[in-house]
């Protein structure tokens, strides 16, 4: 296992795939304790009212949210965490090409998976981290 963690936070409005994916994230070994969010504005404000370490933060992310959607989300991210090591994962229900396109267009996101998410994904991105974050 990879000894650098940057802090992980799972964020979807699904109970039953936040228990899931916190689950795999533990199992797969990438952290040992993810944080998990069902709402994206609190999500947000966690984010921005504490330090980011400097190992930095992955989020696994969900779209199509109430109130907030995930894309709004990656917006305020952007613009205000532009010099911060953030990389996101999209996993969602979405099969909208015009999402997978809007993902790649983001300098943050990393992936785009369709939900759930399963251990190969996880052990692929755990074997990503060194790049992603440039170890």
């Amino acid at each position: 296992m990879n000894t650098f963690l940057p802090n992980v936070l799972v964020i979807d409005d699904d109970p039953g795939i936040l228990f899931l994916h916190k689950i795999i994230i533990k199992g797969e070994g990438l952290h040992p304790n993810p944080i998990t969010f069902f709402d994206p504005e609190e999500a947000l404000n966690h984010i921005l009212e504490n330090d980011i370490p400097d190992k930095g933060i992955l989020i696994f992310l969900d779209i199509n949210m109430p109130r907030m959607s995930g894309w709004e989300l990656l917006n305020h991210l952007e613009k205000k965490l532009r010099h911060v090591k953030v990389k996101v994962v999209m996993v969602t229900s979405s099969l909208d090409r015009s999402d997978k396109e809007k993902a790649q267009k983001s300098p943050f996101v990393m992936d785009f998976w369709e939900k759930p998410l399963n251990e190969n994904q996880i052990a692929f991105v755990a074997k990503q981290i060194p790049i992603w974050f440039e170890l």
